[in-house]
């Protein structure tokens, strides 16, 4: 069946069982003298219907009669009895259902980049004067909470439980102009800023891909309001991504600098690299999409380029000016040109990876990267150098109201979400 919930094939007494149970619903469902029909709304979509939800208008608050308490989770419900008109209003429901979901018995549709089941932060331990250098141990298969790696004071120790692996604080990635940087968590000078959160270990992770180039450093008015044109509707195009990630705790974000694009992700480290991938895929065909005409820009990316531009303080009232008139001009082609223009101008690209991500996982993304990037990258008269504290600058990121800590259960893993004793 395809479905984590439902038997397997193989298991024909589950199969059979679950035959028999899905006839058994059906056969309840079309009866239509004692339909069952479940609701679930607000109090205020309640209260503002004069005409109650089915026979009589409802008044009292949830704490009194005749609503009822759910006993596990408390939840307040209320039960009506619809004897007179069911079948027809059963029928309805039907109709309804058959319209918007169709009439097929199918699987809920499943977040791919929702955990099932979420992973506890994984521990690292603090370099330590009798070692020297820069020296961070990962232990790969415990959590953050594990009591046989904690010393009696409550810190972490070394011991013969699990693999443990060493880190140096900053590493460079294999492969010819790519570079990995890995920050632990230990180095707090060094990093992407990330929302405030407590300080107990979190499961959330963040990743920086900067495709390096040195032509947004030379960039004219035109071939600005270009590239800013092409990243606004790049987001319009992975709206759905976009949401999926949202309600997943992921938020990404891009923008130009002088030394290229910076794109930046946060969320819950379990699926991140996932949605990194899936982000970079579309990034690198979205061109294409604006050549063939099967995306179009919107006319409120329009409005959104000039107002941009409008707001921004890094340009004068001239070059203002001309954005917005290079912007109402502009076609789907022209700015597919600039995206694909600037990707050939990129030569090589870093990842920076922090939080609750290990050296071999930020590894196998950089691998993912080159291959997604591998028709790009190798313009050598755009090749620069930039610091690395230059690309950590604050981002603004897309959803706004992305965060992991709203995660149903998250909290029961993650101390920094929910500070839950243990």
């Amino acid at each position: 069946f395809g479905w984590y919930l439902m038997p397997s094939p193989e298991d024909e007494e589950s199969v059979l069982r679950m035959r028999e149970v899905v006839t058994d619903t059906l056969r309840t469902m079309s009866d239509d003298r004692s339909p069952l029909v479940s609701f679930r709304a607000s109090p205020k979509a309640i209260f503002a219907f004069s005409g109650g939800i089915i026979d009589s208008a409802i008044s009292t608050p949830p704490v009194f009669s005749p609503w009822r308490v759910e006993p596990i989770t408390g939840a307040r419900y209320i039960v009506e009895s619809r004897a007179n008109g069911a079948s027809s209003y059963f029928r309805s429901l039907a109709w309804f259902a058959a319209r918007f979901d169709g009439e097929e018995l199918t699987p809920p549709y499943l977040n791919p980049l929702l955990p099932t089941k979420f992973r506890a932060p994984r521990p690292v331990i603090e370099r330590r004067a009798a070692w020297g250098g820069s020296r961070y141990f990962y232990l790969e298969d415990a959590s953050a909470n594990d009591e046989s790696i904690r010393s009696s004071r409550g810190s972490l120790k070394l011991t013969n439980v699990g693999t443990w692996r060493e880190l140096r604080a900053l590493s460079e990635g294999e492969g010819s102009n790519w570079k990995l940087w890995h920050i632990p968590p230990a180095k707090k000078d060094l990093g992407l800023p990330l929302p405030v959160r407590p300080p107990e270990p979190s499961c959330e992770s963040a990743f920086v891909v900067q495709l390096l180039s040195s032509l947004p450093s030379t960039f004219t008015s035109s071939q600005l309001a270009l590239v800013n044109l092409f990243l606004l509707s790049f987001d319009d195009e992975i709206l759905d991504l976009a949401r999926l990630g949202s309600t997943a705790g992921i938020a990404y974000e891009t923008s130009m600098n002088t030394a290229g694009l910076r794109i930046s992700f946060r969320g819950v480290s379990q699926t991140l690299p996932s949605y990194i991938r899936r982000f970079c895929r579309r990034f690198v065909q979205h061109h294409s999409k604006l050549f063939d005409g099967s995306t179009k820009i919107s006319q409120s990316v329009y409005q959104r380029a000039i107002s941009d531009a409008n707001r921004s303080p890094k340009i004068n009232r001239l070059q203002k000016q001309q954005v917005v008139d290079t912007t109402m001009q502009v076609s789907e082609k022209d700015v597919a040109k600039q995206g694909l223009f600037f990707l050939r101008c990129t030569n090589g690209g870093y990842l920076i990876s922090q939080g609750d991500v290990l050296p071999n996982e930020s590894l196998k993304l950089l691998s993912d990267l080159q291959y997604i990037f591998q028709g790009f990258g190798s313009a050598d008269g755009f090749s620069v150098q930039p610091d690395l504290h230059d690309l950590l600058y604050r981002p603004f990121w897309k959803p706004r109201d992305a965060s992991p800590c709203l995660l149903p259960g998250i909290s029961l893993i993650s101390d920094s979400c929910g500070r839950i004793p243990r």
